[in-house]
């Protein structure tokens, strides 16, 4: 599948729906810990809730029912700006790391909500699950794609593509991502808001010169 200006990598997790906070609503309610959202320093729920290593993967097996994952909402005007980039020609491909099994789920919600995109990978981002005959596909896989820019929550994530892809990468600011992360091509953002405002400027131009950069099949 090609574009005529490109494709862009967006993230589901934390960019595109709530995960965290409803991760939280469900500690509190199975396990009764109340963390707030900016205590969330640590990528790892689990562990910034300082849940036992079996309350831990009963937390994951929860939140990856298919009532719970619909149940999440969206991050604000994430929707809008995917819909201003379709406009502009540019192509949407939502990259995940969640777990395989959740991927009819997960494109599911997508419709449910009405978010633009183009086409769906999982991508075992985190050596979480195996990737032969799942469907998923490596980071190795993900290395051999080609996009014009990303948008990323995970601070690892976002300096692999930046620099094993040589990818520009919105990184949405987060409790989990606030490390040190000075890196020529990646840049943060408070927000969607803010996405949208850079691209209205200088931001645009990458995209908009993105035509070597599309996306391989």
């Amino acid at each position: 599948m090609k574009s005529i200006r490109g494709t862009i990598y967006v993230d589901m997790d934390d960019v595109l729906c709530q995960a965290a906070r409803h991760f939280l609503v469900i500690a509190e309610r199975e396990f009764g810990k109340q963390i707030a959202y900016e205590q969330l320093t640590n990528f790892d729920v689990g562990q910034s809730c300082g849940l036992r290593p079996d309350e831990r993967d009963e937390l994951y097996r929860i939140v990856h029912r298919p009532d719970e994952l619909l149940s999440m909402a969206p991050v604000s005007d994430a929707i809008a700006v995917l819909g201003s980039w379709e406009q502009r020609g540019f192509e949407i491909a939502i990259i995940t790391g969640r777990p395989p099994e959740t991927s009819e789920t997960s494109i599911e919600w997508l419709r449910k909500h009405r978010v633009p995109f183009h086409s769906f990978t999982v991508v075992d981002k985190y050596s979480r699950f195996a990737t032969k005959q799942s469907g998923a596909i490596s980071l190795c896989e993900l290395a051999a794609r080609r996009f014009c820019w990303a948008v990323e929550d995970s601070l690892p994530i976002a300096q692999y593509l930046a620099d094993h892809m040589n990818l520009p990468v919105a990184l949405i600011d987060r409790p989990w991502n606030r490390t040190d992360n000075e890196h020529s091509r990646i840049s943060r953002y408070p927000d969607w808001s803010a996405i949208a405002e850079a691209t209205c400027g200088d931001v645009v131009k990458i995209l908009q010169g993105a035509g070597a950069n599309e996306e391989r099949d």
